[in-house]
């Protein structure tokens, strides 16, 4: 039917001025073009090149530029582009990009080009052989690989070259440059003075035996250290600018721990006042345990650890030790030891804790209690501070200014006094909960803490939507945000060093906020339909940058306040957009320009509820080109929660970890299904089966999909799912498990070999939910395992393995094969060597993708039989 262009109120064609027969030919000619419908391409394998990710890096200072990146199949490129004239640059696989203040953009490419270009007048100098470099103000200093340490002003200059240079650093106050240099000799550290260039300043000199690493500055960029070393033989060498004098300390002095040496290749660190200097020693090499292939094992169940796990740590004679050393007195701490073998000084360096994982050993948790030493670094002494404390390392948080120490127990939050020795719960008084609702930890973990205010002033702390400022003392708690009213998880994102959290030997120190300053807010609606950012001020509370419904993510600001961030939804690829506060957002890059040539799905949010009642949802993806008058095959996805990904675009593609891509399946004609499941403890298998049947049922009732032609995926813990759902459901003609548990009692019974210690924790407190071991209750055990029930399966099944998978064993996926086998049940397995938990090769990811979507073509679209089925 078609509706020609005008009426007898006001036409564009009035009969009066033309012939009839010409009237009659323009409105069938009209209705003709009208009646065409552009037909969009179905996206096949050929066009998945076309495709690429973006990622935005960086901002100029001055807002006018963007760098971002597009990974593309089988390469990258970064960009620099101009938000408002779209003028771009781009510099295929180039690395470490970064502006300078007077407008220009540098990055080196893999050919060892350092590129160097003048954003305002668009030309570009190129530096050969270059492998690293800095920007120092207003100079520009690099090594180049025949080990030329250059530096240049931002004018591309040459100002000042050095030969067979080795290292370099610079100084925090960007004045001075420390490098090493290697003459006939041996090897020296110079100092360049970057104000003047004057010639080099010598200030340490060893021979051809003993080797110069590890150049670090002070943080007043007084003070600098490094360490020489050679065999069995190693020296710290500290040297200060203001009076020029030079302190070493050897481990052949009488203080050194006897048979040690100091483990140059780790970092160092000055203290905050410059007087002390942290580093790392270890036990001469000679001294290791040597254990050959053929040397006996003995596995004693009373010990600490178990075998794999002890002969790595060797009772920690191996691991590098925790230590300080004062130059202007010669005082020499160690801090850790084989006794407490982890810990690190902490807040303002005038105290370190630490402790020993092994105290409560043998136990069941991967995190495990441990009592918390603190050490007086002035005197040397340590005395417990926390007895059999929970948790890892993010529940033991030093103040920034080294006078608190923060962690969570039992709900609340407390806080040690370093100067009064005292424990203080200063969380009492916040009205709302602190702990986060888990059905997989045994362990209870509140929401968490960004920080404190400077020096020390306040504690923050997130409940589920807000974030919190408290006194040390508990006293006059204050609500930042307003997130809970409207239904807003708020959470600060840290912009600087000093807001970001520093974690040294699992000691913590929190991130110090300064409330003059504007600080960044996350924000994400509870169900996940709304995300973005805002700014929170003292002065002006909340304000909003950007919030809505679409993924909004990697968000930068310049220093005039522009704000530039990442947008996506399902139909519209990812893009950057750009403005400030208040205004318009520009759009400064688009990706995936094509997509709109190309049929596009859609994604409708499915309602459902499982047997109990519990509504729940799951994203349901339409076929590319999708029409009502047809039904199509289905696959469903499975794992937990899924339905917060309802805002992610999806390129199709053969680089997937798992082999499973939603857009590769809805062009081909499928729906997709992600259903969310929720988990009884001790029932994890019934539990899902619940949910993803009530969930596939929902989509059935709208008869867009043939019931007949259902298929199931899962990796991992979704996998397990799979497994589990096949034995006990006839809903799904065909399935595809990949790295998934099928035994619950032999998985419980084997080493971790991610952390070589039992894997009991996983399956107690992990995501089997069992909360119990299978002495205490064998049935959940059974009950949940898939291969208890393999004589029900009728799915066929397609399951696939990294054969070296440490995180769930290839002998989970083996044990289910030989049952199926045993019974004579349909099933192929794929074992892909030198492939872990989740595919690593692009040409082994490409090859699952590919297997998968044949498996889901033979069985559900009735394609020819793969001839790699029956391949051996």
């Amino acid at each position: 039917m078609c509706t020609s262009y005008y009426n007898t109120n006001k036409s564009l064609l009035d009969s009066r001025w033309l012939p009839d027969f010409l009237l009659l030919f323009f409105v069938l000619v009209s209705c003709s073009v009208l009646g065409q419908v552009v037909q969009k391409k179905i996206v096949t394998e050929v066009d998945y090149k076309l495709w690429s990710y973006l990622q935005a890096e960086a901002i100029s200072d001055d807002g006018q530029w963007l760098s971002y990146r597009n990974s593309y199949h089988d390469t990258d490129t970064l960009f620099t582009r101009h938000i408002k004239n779209k003028k771009t640059y781009h510099f295929v696989q180039g690395q470490k990009g970064v502006f300078t203040s007077d407008g220009r953009y540098l990055c080196i490419t893999p050919d060892a080009i350092l590129h160097i270009v003048d954003l305002k007048s668009g030309s570009e100098k190129l530096l050969n052989n270059i492998t690293s470099f800095e920007i120092s103000k207003q100079f520009i200093i690099s090594l180049s690989k025949n080990g030329t340490l250059s530096i240049y002003n931002l004018q591309s200059v040459l100002l000042y070259s050095q030969m067979n240079a080795m290292d370099f650093i610079v100084s925090p106050d960007k004045k001075v440059v420390a490098a090493t240099i290697k003459d006939d000799a041996g090897q020296n550290v110079v100092l360049i003075e970057l104000t003047t260039l004057m010639p080099r300043k010598m200030i340490a000199q060893t021979d051809k035996d003993t080797s110069f690493s590890n150049l670090t500055w002070s943080k007043d960029s007084k003070s600098v250290a490094w360490v020489g070393s050679g065999f069995k033989y190693s020296k710290l060498y500290y040297y200060h600018l203001t009076d020029g004098s030079i302190k070493t300390f050897s481990n052949t002095e009488a203080i050194f721990p006897k048979n040690m040496n100091i483990y140059a290749s780790m970092p160092m660190k000055f203290s905050d006042n410059g007087k002390r200097v942290f580093f790392k020693i270890r036990q001469y090499k000679e001294l290791n345990v040597v254990r050959k292939p053929s040397d006996v094992q003995v596995w004693n169940a009373q010990e600490k650890y178990i075998y794999p796990r002890m002969i790595e740590t060797e009772r920690w004679t191996q691991s590098p030790k925790q230590a300080m050393w004062e130059p202007e007195t010669g005082r020499f701490l160690q801090i850790t030891d084989v006794d407490k073998p982890f810990g690190a000084s902490a807040g303002d360096e005038s105290f370190a804790l630490k402790f020993n994982p092994q105290d409560y050993e043998p136990q069941n948790k991967s995190e495990p209690d441990k009592d918390v030493f603190i050490m007086d670094l002035a005197m040397g002494e340590s005395k417990l501070m926390l007895k059999k404390h929970i948790g890892g390392p993010h529940n033991l948080l030093a103040s920034p200014a080294g006078k608190y120490v923060s962690y969570f127990s039992e709900g609340q939050w407390y806080v040690y006094d370093i100067s009064k020795g005292s424990h203080t719960m200063v969380s009492k008084n916040l009205t709302y909960p602190l702990s986060v609702e888990s059905d997989t930890e045994k362990d209870e973990a509140g929401y968490g803490t960004p920080g404190w205010e400077v020096e020390d002033k306040s504690m923050l702390i997130y409940d589920e939507f807000d974030i919190w400022k408290v006194m040390p003392d508990g006293s006059n708690p204050m609500r930042l945000t307003n997130g809970r009213e409207q239904g807003i998880r708020f959470r600060i994102l840290p912009q600087s060093k000093l807001q970001r959290r520093l974690n040294e030997s699992r000691v913590i120190t929190s991130g110090e906020f300064n409330f003059k300053d504007e600080l960044l807010l996350s924000a994400r609606s509870s169900d996940n339909y709304y995300t973005g950012f805002y700014l929170l001020s003292a002065k002006k509370g909340l304000t909003k940058i950007c919030y809505g419904s679409k993924r909004i993510s990697g968000i930068m600001k310049s220093e005039n306040g522009i704000f530039a961030w990442v947008e996506e939804d399902v139909t519209s690829p990812r893009r950057i957009v750009a403005g400030m506060i208040g205004g318009k957002p520009n759009v400064v890059v688009n990706s995936n320009s094509h997509h709109e040539k190309f049929a596009e799905t859609k994604v409708e949010v499915v309602h459902y509820k499982n047997g109990k009642g519990e509504p729940l949802k799951g994203l349901l993806y339409y076929p590319s080109g999708y029409n009502k008058r047809f039904e199509y095959p289905m696959v469903v996805n499975v794992y937990e929660k899924q339905s917060n990904q309802v805002h992610y675009y999806r390129s199709p593609g053969l680089v997937n970890n798992d082999g499973f891509n939603v857009t590769n399946l809805t062009s081909k004609g499928y729906f997709v299904l992600l259903p969310d499941t929720t988990y009884e403890v001790g029932n994890v298998g019934f539990s899902a089966l619940d949910c993803v049947e009530s969930a596939v049922k929902a989509v059935l009732s709208k008869s867009i999909v043939d019931e007949k032609k259902v298929g199931l995926i899962g990796h991992s813990f979704g996998g397990f799912q799979t497994n589990f759902i096949i034995t006990q459901s006839k809903m799904f003609a065909c399935a595809v498990a990949g790295a998934a548990t099928s035994n619950f009692l032999s998985s419980h019974l084997s080493v971790s070999k991610n952390l070589e210690i039992p894997n009991f924790f996983i399956i107690e407190s992990g995501q089997a939910r069992m909360m119990a071991s299978p002495f205490e209750n064998m049935d959940i055990y059974l009950r949940n395992s898939p291969v208890m029930y393999a004589k029900n399966v009728n799915t066929p099944l397609l399951s696939w393995t990294g054969q070296e998978d440490t995180q769930v064993a290839p002998t989970q996926s083996m044990e289910f094969f030989m049952a199926l086998r045993r019974l004579g049940k349909t099933h192929v397995m794929l074992v892909y060597p030198g492939e872990g938990h989740e595919m690593q090769t692009k040409a082994n990811m490409a090859d699952l993708t590919r297997k998968m979507g044949d498996w889901l073509d033979y069985y559900l679209k009735g394609f020819p039989k793969p001839s790699w089925i029956d391949r051996n």
